[in-house]
């Protein structure tokens, strides 16, 4: 179920969506199929959270980058980092998770 390449820290269960690309679109594009799939995760975590659907723990996980890396496409995106309350409980959350799960949250 999970894509090779891709992330899932602190997930329990992922739903797979299949998106449809038309050949020539996707030839145009340029991707490997997998580098495609990165791609467009990495784009809807930027659109939910630039959009305020998202906090930015939850864009970090969908995208499968690290913090740090995630920030670096969100200002080459023209979107800075806003935080509120919530915002903050949520990525705390978040780091518990990849805390416990092993995984070095500081990368």
């Amino acid at each position: 179920m999970f894509s090779p390449g891709i992330i899932y820290l602190g997930v329990n269960k992922v739903k797979q969506v299949s998106v449809a690309v038309p050949e020539e679109v996707f030839s145009l594009l340029g991707f490997r199929e997998k580098d495609l799939q990165r791609e467009l995760l990495v784009r809807f975590a930027v659109t939910l959270y630039g959009e305020g659907r998202i906090s930015l723990g939850k864009a970090v996980q969908i995208s499968g980058l690290s913090y740090a890396d995630f920030m670096e496409v969100l200002s080459a995106c023209g979107l800075g980092v806003s935080y509120g309350t919530a915002q903050l409980e949520e990525d705390l959350q978040a780091m518990k998770e990849l805390d416990q799960s092993g995984n070095d949250c500081s990368k």
